[in-house]
């Protein structure tokens, strides 16, 4: 289990590649997973007690952590993000893709659905708080003494996919411009065979000092009074392609990709009603340039072979062989090579109620044999960012 994964062997990738990427003078991003921040992002929260629905076939729930980092006590406003999909012919079944919903009957097609669960709470000073989204936190610790109030639910189904996004607010619910907010995620899958987990920092949006006017839109950059740091230009993620080899242990590997928008509407939560097409642009360690793309709504978890082939597995599917990631190039049979980098951009749709930034995640899952059924273990990582985008994001709190 590790927070940052720094991996050894992407150390011939940055030597290969240090000329396509690392251009002098360009700019570090201003969000960033390793410094306390106003807002923070976990793109990732997961709970499910079916292990169909586990990548490594275990119940997962997901243990969260958020810091107070100062010495005044701080009030947080948070939102559970669920991103499930349901069947349109079994509206309390939970859907991959269409055909997870063909065993209700014919014609059952599986529709996105994205709802929001709001909470608040107090921290006293240097104070952590810890819980697993399966659980919540009904009673927060000193509550009793008055130095931590309020209370936090369990996520609103199992199981569950989605995100949680957390805002440093007064007493009266107004946002603050302090940036005293860090926060921790870690995904456990636990069965009779032993437990596995991955971990990986919550991604922190600074404030701008004495720039926030209260209200409910919170205007993260651009170049029209922004109130946050803006969301990074480009997302670079190092990686090994699906189905490498690792040269030490042997494992096979499969990566996991997920991103969120920048953007959320959490008052009319229409943030489903507009797509933000991702560029993916990938080099492998001979500096071979590929590309694709794929549209991202409110939240979307790929494997790293069914972005550029634009398929979803459906549900307890894990036939290595399910659509070939063998023709992918995100695949070790087409790059050629274990490693390599891509940079991942929202396009801009010129919209003034929204933007087109995103944040990601990496896992990656390490297998003994090719079934998809036989991880051993995982690892979470978060993404480098660079550079700032000059159009703006927006949060609109209810």
């Amino acid at each position: 289990m590790r927070t940052v994964m720094r991996n050894p062997f992407l150390s011939g990738v940055h030597v290969i590649l240090g000329g396509a990427f690392l251009w002098a003078g360009v700019a570090g991003a201003d969000v960033a997973s390793d410094r306390p921040a106003a807002l923070l992002v976990v793109p990732k929260v997961v709970y499910n007690t079916d292990p169909r629905y586990s990548p490594n076939l275990k119940p997962s729930d997901t243990e969260i952590q958020i810091t107070n980092v100062s010495e005044e006590p701080i009030k947080v406003k948070c939102f559970y993000v669920n991103a499930n999909a349901h069947c349109s012919n079994n509206p309390l079944s939970v859907c991959y893709t269409n055909a997870d919903c063909q065993q209700f009957g014919l014609g059952g097609l599986c529709f996105a659905g994205w709802i929001e669960t709001d909470f608040e709470f107090t921290l006293s000073p240097n104070q952590p708080i810890v819980w697993r989204a399966g659980e919540g936190l009904t009673n927060l610790p000193l509550a009793d003494t008055g130095q931590n109030e309020g209370s936090i639910p369990a996520v609103s189904e199992d199981p569950f996919r989605g995100e949680l996004k957390c805002i440093a607010v007064g007493p009266d619910d107004e946002p603050v411009d302090r940036n005293d907010l860090k926060g921790e995620a870690t995904i456990v899958a636990a069965s009779a065979d032993g437990i596995d987990a991955r971990a990986y920092n919550a991604i922190g949006i600074q404030a701008l000092p004495d720039a926030n006017n209260g209200d409910n839109t919170l205007v993260i950059g651009g170049e029209d009074d922004p109130e946050y740091n803006g969301c990074p230009a480009v997302v670079i993620v190092d990686h090994f392609y699906d189905d490498a080899v690792e040269p030490i242990d042997g494992d096979i590997l499969k990566s996991h990709l997920t991103c969120v928008p920048c953007s959320q509407n959490f008052e009319f939560q229409t943030v489903a009603l507009f797509p933000t097409t991702l560029q993916f642009l990938l080099f492998n360690e001979f500096e071979q340039r590929f590309s694709a793309s794929r549209p991202l709504r409110c939240w979307a978890e790929w494997e790293l072979c069914s972005i550029d082939q634009k398929w979803d597995r459906p549900i307890g599917n894990f036939d290595p062989e399910f659509n070939s990631c063998q023709r992918s190039i995100f695949s070790a049979f087409v790059s050629g090579t274990l490693t390599g980098q891509f940079r991942v951009r929202g396009v801009d749709d010129g919209s003034d109620e929204h933007g087109n930034g995103v944040l990601c995640v990496l896992e990656e899952f390490f297998r003994t044999t090719e079934s998809l059924s036989s991880i051993r273990s995982s690892t979470a990582a978060n993404t480098h960012q660079i550079g700032e985008r000059s159009d703006t994001d927006f949060w609109e709190m209810p």
